[in-house]
């Protein structure tokens, strides 16, 4: 019975995680890839890690994750988990200017907006931003 069980756990694991493996890389909410800060000054490149989200902060557009890492840039999104197509709940930002973490939510406002919403405490307590995705060069 209890082999049964696990078997049941895994698979029901295994079935969730594929869901939110699907949201993360379909078209309509797919979110991975280079995004410009509201500002213009600052690049993050989104990727998915078995189903979650993380974001990375880039020093120049053509920098990948690990090499951004290995100059010390920081990780700007970390666990963003799939809510409903074109939503990511339950996640961490780091804003680096003042130091501080936030609990988020990233939407897609089209193909080419995201609104990162970041919040301390209470979800109606916060505030959020415009990021624009950067095209990717045709090869």
């Amino acid at each position: 019975m209890k082999h049964l069980l696990a078997r049941c756990l895994v698979l029901t694991g295994l079935l969730l995680g594929g869901v939110g493996i699907a949201f993360a890389g379909s078209e309509r909410g797919s979110i991975t890839g280079l995004w410009q800060t509201a500002g213009g000054n600052g690049y993050i490149r989104i990727y998915a890690k078995n189903g979650v989200l993380f974001g990375q902060s880039v020093g120049h557009m053509q920098d990948t994750v690990q090499q951004a890492r290995a100059k010390g840039q920081p990780q700007i999104l970390a666990d963003f988990v799939p809510r409903r197509p074109g939503e990511w709940a339950q996640g961490r930002i780091y804003d680096p200017n003042s130091k501080t973490y936030y609990h988020g939510t990233l939407t897609t406002l089209d193909s080419r907006k995201l609104k990162v919403y970041g919040y301390i405490g209470f979800s109606w307590l916060g505030g959020d931003t415009i990021w624009t995705k950067v095209p990717s060069k045709s090869r």
